[in-house]
């Protein structure tokens, strides 16, 4: 309500500030009062807030659970397959209790590998990150902040883990 400009592509006021890479925007956005700005979500400080979006009839604040679950809700690209994991995320998802504005980072093994001890360690780690160990550590800020995988996307994952094989 205490916004009072319409929707644009462009920002709406003269007078504003920059700051360059990640550590530039934060710098900026701590150095002033009111300030608005995009972060990676792993960014944002204790001196900061997040934003609750509009979807569908609620506004959803963030949260990691509901972050992950917009991967949920969305559909698989049209090239997906049990081995590409990959997904068109639904920003304009109605579901309650999702949060769409998410970036995906993607892992990249292949399926086959020439030994099986590489096949193996390969397996290995990508079965640690998948876990809910491993998406624990990964969600500490120090780490990487990343939004934990649901059990829905964990089963996914190691459906295709299961496949990592070497080859003859």
């Amino acid at each position: 309500d205490a916004w009072p400009h319409e929707a644009s592509e462009t920002w709406p006021i003269s007078g504003t500030q920059s700051g360059a890479q990640t550590s530039g925007v934060v710098t900026t956005l701590e150095a002033a009062e009111g300030t608005i700005g995009y972060l990676d979500a792993s960014q944002v400080t204790d001196a900061m807030g997040t934003v609750a979006v509009g979807v569908g009839e609620e506004f959803v604040p963030f949260s990691p659970e509901a972050a992950a679950a917009v991967v949920d809700a969305s559909e698989p690209t049209e090239d997906a397959t049990d081995l590409r994991l990959t997904v068109d995320l639904a920003r304009d998802t109605t579901e309650a209790g999702v949060y769409p504005i998410v970036l995906v980072s993607y892992s990249v093994a292949c399926s086959t590998y020439d030994s099986e001890q590489d096949a193996a360690n390969v397996a290995a780690f990508l079965t640690y990150a998948a876990s809910e160990e491993g998406q624990q550590r990964a969600s500490q800020p120090d780490v990487a902040g990343s939004a934990p995988i649901s059990a829905t996307m964990r089963e996914r994952v190691m459906t295709a883990v299961d496949q990592i094989s070497a080859e003859g």
